[in-house]
């Protein structure tokens, strides 16, 4: 999908009491988009805020990214509407070549009509630069001054600045699509392996995607990051994977389990574990499903971890996990209300859960109906 975000004030600060040079204010814009880049989760935020640094960097009054999807179409989003014909139009100005034109004032290199579209005035001196990774382009960066000649708006010692600005902004772009067709795939095994569950105990796939919900919800609370709720959801999806391997006459024993059937059980947190330590794109999630079980006293399985032992991510899905547990019932035990789980949970905390986790799960009810 193609993103474009326009650019907005961004408030230029400099240390020490001496004004900088405009070299040494380019290096340090340079240095701060690099370090951006680097960090930044989604082609949204990059595309959002690199432009605040460019236009700060360049001194320009108008800086827009384009950004090539992998089908080849151009899709705007933003605050003003333009034609994709516009932005069509940029990319194929240097598609060709792979050389950014050079900067022009000129209606021969932009028409009026494209000009009106993007925005640009007719006195407006433009510059059109490639993204490009290798051979491949990926996008197009539009730079513009208001009422100006070439050499006033984008002076010689710019050019090369910008060429590194269109290098490090090409790469990023280009990594971050990656990452994100490597993150589909992964939505897609999480998705399978959660159908499989589903078909296998159509139970526990309800409870799954019951427990990534609330999870999602657990995750704004405590302000994870995309990529944390994110890998905390596909824990809640699959958090119960490994009981793919454990027989029927277990699994769906109306009564309670013998201690060699319970022991089959607990080894189920292992299993799941290994099974998506094994998958591309999952392995950062193996240890929230393998910890799941643990205990705050230390008294839970696998390993018996206790505290800030456990990850963030299983002390959630334990507490969430267990709500749902009693309140959704068993074949062999008849649900609880909702306020008897939250006080078992409140009687526990501390001992079983994590105690912020708690009064955070229960926060999802307060002044509300009941979540599902």
């Amino acid at each position: 999908m193609t993103h474009y975000i326009e650019n907005y004030s961004y408030p230029y600060k400099t240390r020490g009491s001496g004004a900088p040079t405009r070299a040494t204010e380019k290096l340090t814009g340079l240095s701060r988009l690099s370090h951006f880049l680097v960090g930044i989760e989604t082609i949204d935020k990059l595309i959002e805020r690199s432009a605040v640094y460019i236009r700060d960097m360049l001194h320009v009054d108008y800086c827009r990214i384009f950004i090539l999807s992998s089908d080849g179409h151009y899709h705007l989003k933003g605050k003003h509407v333009e034609s994709e014909e516009a932005v069509e139009k940029v990319f194929n100005l240097v598609s060709c070549s792979k050389e950014s034109q050079r900067p022009s004032s000129l209606e021969q290199v932009l028409d009026s009509k494209a000009r009106e579209l993007l925005g640009l005035k007719i006195r407006d001196c433009h510059w059109i630069i490639p993204l490009c990774v290798e051979e491949s382009q990926v996008g197009t960066l539009v730079l513009a001054k208001s009422n100006s000649s070439e050499m006033d708006a984008f002076p010689l010692d710019t050019f090369y600045l910008v060429d590194l600005i269109a290098d490090q902004l090409g790469n990023a772009v280009h990594r971050k699509q990656l990452n994100e067709q490597l993150e589909n795939s992964s939505i897609e095994i999480v998705l399978a392996l959660s159908k499989t569950l589903e078909t296998r105990d159509p139970y526990i796939g309800a409870h799954s995607k019951r427990l990534a919900s609330f999870s999602e919800q657990i995750a704004r609370y405590f302000n994870l990051s995309a990529r944390e709720t994110r890998e905390l959801c596909w824990a809640a999806l699959l958090h119960d994977i490994g009981k793919i391997g454990i027989e029927d006459s277990i699994l769906h024993k109306p009564g309670a389990l013998t201690t060699r059937e319970w022991e089959v059980m607990k080894s189920h947190s292992e299993v799941g574990s290994h099974i998506v330590k094994g998958l591309s794109g999952l392995e950062s999630i193996a240890s929230i499903i393998l910890s799941h079980h643990e205990r705050m006293d230390g008294k839970g399985y696998p390993h018996a971890l206790k505290g800030d032992q456990i990850p963030m991510g299983a002390k959630i899905i334990a507490v969430v996990d267990s709500y749902s547990a009693m309140t959704e019932g068993r074949v062999y035990k008849a649900p609880r209300s909702h306020e008897e789980a939250i006080a078992e949970l409140e009687k526990n905390s501390g001992l079983m859960y994590d105690p912020e986790v708690v009064k955070a799960f229960i926060g999802l009810f307060d002044g509300q109906e009941i979540l599902d």
